[in-house]
């Protein structure tokens, strides 16, 4: 049983990863990294120390050459805390330095590689704040900049350390503020590094949400459809 579920768009280039513990999100990041880097992308990495620095071991144990990697500009590392720091001015998030701090950095590494690829954490740091608001609209700059642009994003929220009684209210939410990404099959197949009945309660919670989610669309799109009598 998979220990990550996904959300994405139609396009592919929109994705939300939710694991279930942190040791999932590093094999799923690590995996993330190495497609791009393999297929001649510019990679910018935006993460907080700890899991940058598990990120750049597990790119040393493949035998990329960080340094050089870093020298033609193919992939970067960036600080998530201290640009969330910057990005929030008197509690609000300002799309301007957004621009300026993050898409900025993003269009010069693509313009010397076909495309480029960006992984994100600080969506889930607001998350885990319960900054729940501001993560999605945090999410609205990636998704505005995804479309402008050859760029594939991908940022995870990671149920590590949460009560299983609370997958269900956790999945949910990150459901209902996702509304233009659909549930797919994962792209990165994690072997489970824990008990089979916490796996089997994430799964089984997923698939309770997703139903109600996908319910919930099929009467929305019902009732727009429904011709209007006057």
């Amino acid at each position: 049983m998979n220990q990550t579920r996904q959300l994405t768009n139609s396009s592919g280039n929109h994705t939300v990863q939710i694991c279930l513990n942190e040791s999932s999100q590093v094999d799923l990041v690590t995996g993330y990294i190495k497609d791009g880097l393999l297929n001649e992308e510019a990679v910018i990495v935006i993460a907080k120390p700890a899991l940058r620095q598990i990120l750049k071991s597990k790119m040393d144990a493949l035998c990329f050459d960080g340094q050089f990697l870093k020298d033609q500009d193919q992939i970067k590392f960036f600080d998530a805390e201290f640009l969330l720091s910057n990005l929030i001015s008197d509690g609000i998030l300002e799309e301007k330095v957004f621009q300026e701090y993050v898409a900025a950095p993003i269009y010069n590494a693509q313009s010397n590689y076909k495309k480029a690829r960006a992984f994100g954490e600080m969506v889930d740091i607001l998350w885990k704040q319960d900054q729940h608001d501001m993560a999605i609209q945090l999410e609205g700059f990636w998704k505005n900049l995804t479309s402008t642009q050859e760029l594939t994003f991908l940022c995870t929220y990671s149920l590590d350390k949460l009560d299983p009684d609370s997958y269900d209210n956790a999945l949910e939410h990150i459901c209902k503020y996702h509304s233009h990404l659909a549930p797919q099959e994962d792209s990165y197949s994690i072997e489970p590094g824990m008990g089979g009945v916490m796996l089997s309660v994430f799964g089984e919670a997923w698939n309770r949400v997703i139903s109600k989610f996908s319910d919930s669309q099929k009467i929305s799109t019902q009732i727009q459809s429904t011709p209007t009598i006057t």
